[in-house]
Parts: structure tokens; sequence; C-alpha cells
């Protein structure tokens, strides 16, 4: 979902959506849920207009998912006080429907840094154990609830 012209009453309606799906999911109070891709959109995008083919097109989507730790194509993260969550999630409809949780991350030790790309922002993750998670925010423009969580991690 990118924005565009979105109203604030339109963006408080799915930031409960967000919470509301994944809160069942967590122990802790949310402070902030937000969906996000692994790099590369802008890659695959070309690729396909320029018709270069699925073999290109595959090695673009695969360098984004090893820069992203693994994660899916599209998912949300969810911050605690205490944790960092990651899960598959699917646009419905209604709402938003949470899928398994495929990462998780103590925020003790974990380093967070953002940096503005042409069409989205871009979150770099470094955990205590030395990993590196690269992502972007969802969307094109703005994305009011991934900055929720980018804020929450970069302070």
């Amino acid at each position: 979902m990118g924005r565009f012209d979105i109203s604030p009453e339109v963006e408080e309606e799915y930031r409960e959506k967000f919470r509301d799906a994944v809160q069942e999911r967590v122990d802790e109070d949310l402070l902030a849920v937000g969906h996000f891709r692994p790099t590369g959109a802008g890659t695959k995008y070309g690729i396909s207009k320029l018709q270069v083919g699925a073999l290109a097109y595959g090695a673009a989507h695969a360098a984004g998912k090893k820069r992203a730790g693994g994660l899916p194509g599209q998912f949300l993260l969810a911050v605690t006080p205490t944790k960092l969550y990651a899960f598959k999630y699917k646009q419905k409809r209604k709402g938003i429907e949470v899928k398994d949780q495929v990462g998780e991350w103590d925020r003790a030790g974990l380093k967070a840094s953002v940096g503005g790309k042409a069409t989205t922002k871009r979150l770099t993750l470094e955990t205590a154990d030395g990993d590196k998670i690269v992502c972007d925010a969802e969307g094109l423009g703005d994305n009011p609830w991934a900055d929720e969580v980018i804020g929450e991690l970069a302070g």
C-alpha cells in the first residue's frame, strides 16, 4: 500500500488493523507495527519492463531476500519494548491476515539506521550476533506505519 493521499482517518484505521492483527501473537504491548519488503523492488520492476528475462528477475529477487536475512517478499515488523518481530502477512479486503512469525530479535544490542531512497526509506538492522538485515518500507512515498517502526528502532 503506497501513500499518496491517505487521510488521517485511513492512516489510523490501518494502524489499528496492523496492531490488532499482531497483538495476539506477542506477549508485550506493541509500540509500532509497519509493513516492509526486501530491497530490489525497483531493480525487479526495471527488469520486468525491459523484459530481460526470468533468470535476471530471479537473481534480483534472491539478492534482495539475502540482504533481508531471508525474510519473505512482504512482512510486518512489530516493535515491543524488548523485542522486534517479523511476520508474514497478506493484505485482504477487510484488513490484514498475519501468517507465520519469520523472525524475532532482542532489541538490546540491535542497531538500526535509516537511509532515504528515491521512492522509499531503507532500514538497516544489525543484530548483537553481527547479522545484518536490510529492507525497505513497503509502497511508494511516505509510509506512516513503517515510519513509526523506524522511529522506535532508530530513535
